[in-house]
């Protein structure tokens, strides 16, 4: 298995990292609030955007942007459209040359 990071701990990105982590990929959550990404790690929930879904014990999340993309073959990007910019101008560096990226984000951008 190849590791998966899914970067945007949203309820979109949470549900595509818990179905990822469901059929035995290696994932990581980025997300940049520290309370969802304690939530994930010790209660295998994300108590704010998607309460009600209990998360796989595997699933971990990280608040190191780098880190994630650096350590993963798959990136998925799930942050939202008007934050892609930002975000990937700071993890574009660390992005591995043999890195399948995929995007998932939705919304527009506004500037």
């Amino acid at each position: 298995m190849k590791n998966v990071s899914v970067l945007g701990g949203g309820a979109w990105g949470t549900a595509l990292a818990s179905v990822l982590a469901k059929n035995g990929h290696p994932v990581t959550l980025w997300a940049r609030e520290p309370e969802v990404v304690e939530a994930v790690n010790r209660r295998h929930r994300n108590e704010i955007f998607l309460p009600e879904v209990e998360l796989p014990g595997s699933l971990q999340a990280s608040s190191d942007l780098e880190a994630c993309v650096r350590s993963a073959r798959f990136l998925v990007s799930v942050v939202p459209a008007q934050f892609v910019r930002s975000v990937w101008s700071g993890a574009a560096a660390a992005v591995r040359p043999d890195a399948v990226v995929v995007s998932a984000s939705k919304g527009i951008e506004t500037s």
